[in-house]
């Protein structure tokens, strides 16, 4: 495999840049390059720091593929995969994502993020005094001009050199996530979709999007696909796709089981819930954790009940502007 000071390469014109995450417990993104004839792309692109941004078009000058004839393909709009879209977007082809990331890094969302997380914090009934302590990061610098972004969708395919990737639909740990399979050579880009020995962040965004419901769903969907190489975004290959997927559905499982059992107590909202569940952080001290981990944590939570309540296990009380409130049935 040829290797440069940036670039690993890891199957015939692809290659494995590893993009710092200062500050992440990620530590790093996996951001992939395939090499083209005409034209070639990069899945995800990091942070907007100066350090991924070198590391990046370093890596791309050192393998001689010029950024003007070079992709950009998202699998989602989280700051770890989309930050650096300000830096490279003047330079760089085009921007291929789902409509609802285009709506997020081009500002066509309705949402404000304030107002995103006063919602978040509201249906979660996280008191609404810790949201002061929550960062105030942005995915984007700038939104991305419009002309600059193209859609895809589902089954919609995407030609680089050898390899002809077709998007696939991944929502669930995002409502826009997609994913990229070649399926004549067996290799597939799941993002965050499924990773090595951490599950991906399952969080409630708007009742319609079900996020547990999609994210189970679509995990079921790619576990037998014949796969020779599984590249996701974080934590390196996934050697087994289809013993990882049920290591991952049975831990929702469980969650869901253990959810159940807090619940037989009495009717709780997700915050409450989220107090009594079991987490490994910080030796499980769930009151330790900080404001924006505590979020995280009961926003799947949330998500976890809102998948009861689709499926009949769960009755809900609580309006439009007030906390949901779950009770076994």
């Amino acid at each position: 495999m040829k290797e440069t000071n940036r670039a690993t390469q890891i199957a015939q014109d692809i290659y494995e840049v590893k993009l710092p995450l200062a500050g992440s417990s990620l530590k790093e993104l996996s951001s992939y390059i395939i090499r083209g004839k005409d034209r070639s792309c990069v899945i995800d692109v990091g942070f907007e720091t100066e350090e991924c941004e070198t590391i990046l078009k370093e890596a791309l000058k050192e393998l001689e593929i010029p950024i003007r004839n070079t992709d950009i393909l998202l699998t989602h709009s989280h700051r770890d995969h989309c930050g650096n879209l300000p830096n490279l977007y003047p330079d760089a082809g085009t921007i291929y994502c789902s409509e609802w990331d285009r709506w997020q890094i081009t500002g066509e969302q309705s949402d404000s993020g304030k107002d995103y997380l006063v919602f978040s914090f509201l249906k979660c009934g996280i008191p609404m005094a810790l949201l002061e302590g929550m960062p105030k990061e942005k995915d984007l610098s700038s939104f991305i001009p419009d002309s600059k972004v193209k859609t895809v969708r589902d089954g919609d395919f995407l030609s680089y050199g050898r390899y002809k990737l077709k998007v696939v639909d991944l929502k669930g740990h995002m409502p826009g996530m997609i994913g990229f399979f070649d399926e004549e050579e067996g290799i597939l880009f799941p993002g965050d979709h499924v990773l090595n020995r951490i599950t991906p962040n399952i969080g409630f965004y708007r009742e319609e999007n079900r996020s547990l419901h999609h994210y189970i769903k679509n995990l079921k969907k790619i576990r037998n696909l014949k796969t020779k190489h599984v590249f996701p975004a974080h934590r390196g290959e996934i050697r087994d796709l289809a013993g990882r997927v049920d290591e991952i559905l049975e831990h929702h499982e469980s969650r869901l089981e253990e959810i159940i059992s807090i619940l037989s107590l009495k009717p709780m909202c997700a915050y409450e819930v989220a107090g009594k569940a079991k987490w490994y952080y910080k030796e499980g001290n769930f009151r330790a954790y900080p404001v924006v981990m505590k979020w995280m944590a009961t926003s799947e939570i949330l998500a976890h009940l809102q998948y009861l309540y689709e499926k009949g296990e769960a009755g809900r009380s609580g309006g439009v502007d007030e906390t949901y409130i779950y009770y076994l049935l």
